[in-house]
């Protein structure tokens, strides 16, 4: 029960004020009743101070208050300020994306890997909530930023991201140890102290070594996104057995090819660091890309619970990471308590001190012979 800011955990007691008007009452037939006494001094004096208004009301007065202040003390009036406690789950979402040079293509615009990059950091600005962490990988995988809560880091490392061979020499998809690489930057967070300083095998062997504990409560939710725009032809771990380690550690693989389905002429970059297309010796046709491995992708993404999309075009790629963030966005619960401060033993101790006066002026003022 509230009023005007107080906040009573008894509010019971207070329907004892219904009973004050009949105290009130008792009091002034008490107040007006004659008693035999002896006359002193003048009789009409005695007389004109016995009326209601008398000094001997302010007993009845004191206890009246004494009474109202009991009543309020056991109705425990306690006062505070609200507190609001938000407990928001926290997902730790890695990205992992493709910098081979094939993602040069030309069939998003203005090619892949840009596409990629422009999207995902709109992406980044629409989930809440979260830990995000980056990795590129081509032959070899490498952490850009490791687990962290400032998107605009993320955000301004992934703009720095070149396909190879800039941001890492060796051409190459390994999807296999791109997964591995980032379930090793979950298994520790941001305490990990760098990808490269472990290799794919020795990662591997300590998630084989190491189960998850079944028992250990999940405060974090996990999952990667995985960005690949071919099949994989470089992993030293298979992505099939990267895929169950991930489902075996609750982490989904959200998966998205990006690029045709069909073959699309290629793009390469030249050593004077234009980038073309060129003619295959073999057929003196224009080479053309071969299309993204999905039927990898997919099931991928099955065995860990995630979905696999394709991405033909920028649009298309748009969609995709919009419903990842939708997938990804977690309900916050929100509890909301109070603190109080109990004002009880204010009240009693007026009533103390209330009580006391009144026993004193029964003792000197008001005493009368019997």
């Amino acid at each position: 029960m509230d009023i005007h800011g107080l906040h009573f955990a008894d509010p019971i007691w207070l329907l004892g004020f219904f009973i004050l008007p009949l105290v009130i009452v008792a009091a002034i037939f008490i107040s007006r009743a004659k008693h035999t006494t002896f006359s002193l001094g003048n009789p009409r004096l005695v007389e004109m101070s016995s009326g209601f208004w008398s000094i001997q009301f302010i007993p009845w007065l004191l206890r009246l208050l004494v009474i109202t202040l009991c009543l309020i003390a056991a109705a425990r009036p306690q006062a505070g300020q609200k507190k609001i406690e938000e407990k928001k789950p926290v997902t730790d979402l890695f990205v992992a994306l493709d910098v081979s040079g094939s993602m040069i293509t030309q069939d998003l615009k203005p090619n892949r890997i840009a596409a990629a990059k422009k999207f995902l950091a709109e992406f980044l600005d629409k989930v809440q909530d979260v830990r995000v962490g980056l990795t590129i990988f081509a032959r070899i995988s490498f952490t850009q930023c490791p687990l962290t809560t400032d998107v605009g880091v993320v955000k301004q490392l992934l703009s720095n991201v070149l396909p190879a061979p800039y941001s890492i020499k060796l051409d190459g998809t390994a999807i296999g140890d791109a997964i591995v690489s980032c379930l090793g930057r979950l298994e520790k967070g941001d305490q990990l102290s760098g990808d490269k300083q472990k290799s794919i095998p020795s990662l591997l062997s300590r998630f084989a070594d190491k189960p998850k504990d079944s028992e250990e409560p999940e405060t974090n939710h996990e999952a990667i996104i995985l960005l690949t725009d071919g099949g994989d032809n470089a992993s030293q771990v298979d992505p099939l057995t990267a895929a169950k380690i991930a489902a075996s550690r609750g982490i989904k693989v959200y998966t998205i090819g990006i690029g045709s389905l069909t073959p699309v002429p290629m793009v390469f970059t030249m050593p004077d660091g234009q980038q073309r297309g060129i003619i295959d010796p073999r057929t003196r046709q224009i080479a053309m890309s071969e299309p993204v491995e999905m039927g990898l992708l997919r099931e991928i993404a099955r065995i860990t619970g995630a979905k696999s999309y394709s991405a033909e075009n920028n649009k298309s790629l748009q969609e995709i990471l919009d419903d990842i963030a939708q997938l990804e966005k977690k309900e916050v619960l929100v509890t909301t308590h109070w603190e109080y401060d109990e004002l009880a033993p204010y009240f009693l101790i007026v009533a103390f001190f209330l009580l006391a006066f009144d026993l004193g002026m029964e003792m000197t003022v008001l005493r009368t012979l019997p």
